[in-house]
């Protein structure tokens, strides 16, 4: 229709021009005709007829080549515009993608999980955790030979780190800083605390393997991190017998969990209380080899609740028993620690937790605090530990109470020039929890009727040797 419509009014107006032309030309003939006294011939009008067929005939061909080439124009302009489409689309896509803080072919994930940040892939098997905790003090101290009270502010932990699992979910691992007053260091500085690489050879994750530097897996207390605690800090007998507050070693073990509650790691380091040491041996280094085995048994409930000392957070019974053992070589001495310990938390609020710990030293005269010496006598020290907390129904506040005990064979020196074979630890207190672990302030009250050997000042405990009281107060946060 449109074409008909443009193409008549082209033709008719050339066929009216060329009528005009040809009638001032019929006109012109007729005139000379009318002057000659002679009409036109029948030729002559033929002619003009044939010429004016002619003129129309190329204004039609005109018109459609006109009309062709705009169609064609029009068809390459649409087909560049919807070129230039898809390349801006395929740019921005590309440019979206970039943007991005992670980039993954399945997309990354990102949110709170358990009460911790996460990033990770879609598919799950790259996580990232980021980790930082806070722990803020305030301790008085009162010592009753010598006479003496000290209060003061300390951080006795600010850590931060980072876990997760890279390439599989069978692939995890953990690095830690500590900068606190516990940092090993004496608080200012920065301690690397622990940095390992664990691998399970199954999805079942029965058998795996874990090396690098990690907390010594003996004594249960300082395999309860310790933002699970119940006191502001763990017992006077882990300090002594130990010689730390948490014992950190370098090594491999492997890890077997042949039942859903059973757990059991056994294997080759460099001795306890080796964290950020060297190859060498003793005695350039503080000692030549270690072997350390643990294992746990998860009677009921669930087995990550075995690491908490608090119900807080429990959702059903969980009972525990555990063993472990620590052979440590420097030179002619040997140390060997080990350990017996259950545990019980209930749905109900209630948590129990009892330990015995050993250390025998053959051909050395050390303790715990000191650590491995070189010495003629075969000694052995031990202690105990029970503690009990009720978290109240319904409620964010608990009570707790501790009692540990500790008989060292060579008598340790305290403060003023004496020493003490024995060593008792009372203590009781509170915690109130604001966001679970996350946030929770405590308050303890400790009363030491022996005093205590030097050493353990880092548990707000000063060396004496007779009564002591100390009270603590300290805010924790967790993210």
């Amino acid at each position: 229709m449109t074409k008909r419509s443009l193409k008549f009014p082209a033709v008719a107006a050339a066929a009216l021009g060329l009528a005009g032309t040809a009638a001032g030309a019929g006109a012109a003939d007729i005139q000379q005709s009318q002057a000659t006294s002679q009409p036109p011939s029948t030729a002559d009008l033929m002619r003009q007829i044939d010429q004016l067929q002619s003129k129309v005939q190329q204004l039609e061909s005109a018109q459609q080549q006109a009309t062709s080439s705009a169609t064609t124009t029009a068809s390459r302009a649409g087909a560049m515009a919807q070129s230039t489409n898809d390349t801006v689309e395929r740019v921005l896509h590309d440019a979206n993608k970039r943007s991005q803080l992670m980039q993954f072919d399945e997309g990354f994930t990102a949110g709170f999980n358990n009460g911790r940040f996460m990033l990770g892939s879609a598919d799950g098997n790259f996580t990232l955790m980021p980790f930082l905790q806070l722990q803020f003090r305030s301790t008085t101290n009162f010592t009753d030979n010598p006479s003496n009270i000290e209060n003061g502010f300390d951080l006795p932990r600010v850590k931060f780190g980072f876990d997760g699992n890279a390439f599989s979910k069978e692939f995890t691992y953990l690095f830690l800083w500590n900068s606190g007053e516990n940092d090993g260091g004496g608080g200012g500085g920065l301690n690397l605390e622990q940095a390992w690489v664990r691998y399970e050879f199954n999805t079942e994750h029965t058998i795996g393997i874990r090396l690098g530097q990690f907390v010594d897996p003996v004594f249960h207390e300082q395999l309860v991190a310790s933002q699970y605690q119940l006191a502001a800090d763990r017992s006077l007998m882990n300090m002594i017998i130990t010689g730390a507050n948490e014992s950190y070693t370098q090594g491999v073990t492997m890890i077997l969990t042949p039942a859903d509650r059973v757990n059991i790691e056994f294997g080759f380091t460099d001795g306890v209380n080796t964290g950020n040491t060297s190859f060498r041996d003793f005695p350039t280094g503080p000692t030549d080899f270690g072997v350390v085995g643990r294992a746990e048994f998860v009677l009921a409930g669930n087995p990550a609740d075995s690491r908490k000392f608090s119900a807080q957070g429990i959702k059903e019974d969980m009972v525990m028993i555990g063993f472990g053992g620590d052979w440590t070589q420097a030179g002619d001495t040997d140390n060997i620690l080990h350990t017996a310990d259950i545990q019980w938390t209930s749905e109900s609020g209630f948590a129990v937790y009892g330990a015995y710990a050993g250390q025998y030293i053959r051909n050395g005269a050390g303790a715990g605090i000191t650590g491995v010496t070189g010495g003629t006598d075969d000694t052995y020290n031990w202690g105990a530990i029970g503690q009990v907390s009720y978290l109240f129904p319904d409620s964010s506040f608990e009570l707790f109470g501790r009692y540990d005990f500790t008989h060292v064979e060579n008598a340790l020196a305290t403060a003023g020039g004496g020493t003490e074979n024995e060593f008792h630890e009372i203590t009781a207190g509170m915690n109130y929890y604001f966001y679970g672990h996350n946030a929770k302030f405590t308050l303890d009250v400790t009363y030491l009727p022996s005093g205590a050997p030097a050493g353990v000042d880092q548990l707000g405990i000063l060396s004496s040797d007779d009564n002591q009281f100390v009270a603590r107060g300290q805010f924790q946060l967790m993210l």
